[in-house]
């Protein structure tokens, strides 16, 4: 086998290798150094191999921290991500772990941050929803609702209920409609009654014309 090409890819560390003219693969700058590598080189199709399965890994988990670097995803995330890249199980695996071991990869903390995020809008089944979609255990999500209260549940819907209300006052059945809102945003049942009531009282008492 023979190295026909070597390309940077733009001003990155990583670089197209191309053997026999086909492209072989990524490789990182200091790969290439210690393996001395470079266009021309004739080398045994067994080593090149080695190399580059030592090479993948490191490119990885490169590539796997540039990526949480934009992005806050769960181990699924990740592990989407890096098969998307083509990357093979045994290598995923590899980088997961060490990605555990450096504390970038930490499913509760995931999952908490993306409950605080969009709790403001939404109810905790929803998110729970989300969140099981994301990859999270069934273990996590579960710890993750017994740990929220339901008057913090009242406190957020009963803000939804409220902006429902003022929109749509003049609305038929506007009380089962607010019900079927919150419902529908994730709220439990008795959550989603107790927060219609409460914007429903406070509405009538700030409008005393209102029907």
């Amino acid at each position: 086998m023979i190295i026909t090409k070597i390309k940077q890819i733009g001003k990155t560390n990583k670089y197209h290798v191309y053997v026999d003219e086909e492209w072989f693969g990524i490789f990182l700058d200091e790969t290439l150094a210690r393996e001395h590598l470079k266009t021309g080189q004739e080398i045994d199709e067994g080593n090149l191999a080695e190399i580059k399965k030592e090479n993948d890994r490191k490119l990885s988990f490169d590539m796997a921290v540039s990526y949480m670097e934009k992005y806050v995803v769960s181990e699924k995330g990740i592990r989407d991500y890096l098969k998307k890249k083509s990357f093979d199980g045994k290598t995923i695996d590899s980088t997961v772990e060490r990605l555990r071991e450096y504390g970038f990869v930490d499913d509760e903390k995931f999952a908490k941050n993306y409950f605080d995020s969009l709790s403001g809008n939404k109810g905790k089944n929803s998110i729970a929803n989300k969140l099981r979609q994301k990859g999270i255990s069934k273990e996590i999500v579960e710890n993750l609702l017994e740990s929220v209260d339901e008057e913090s549940q009242i406190e957020l819907a009963t803000r939804q209920a409220e902006k429902f209300v003022k929109s749509r006052a003049n609305s038929a059945n506007i009380k089962n409609k607010c019900f079927a809102h919150l419902i529908y945003k994730g709220y439990d049942y008795s959550v989603a009654q107790k927060a219609t009531q409460i914007a429903l009282k406070n509405y009538e008492g700030e409008n005393d014309d209102w029907i």
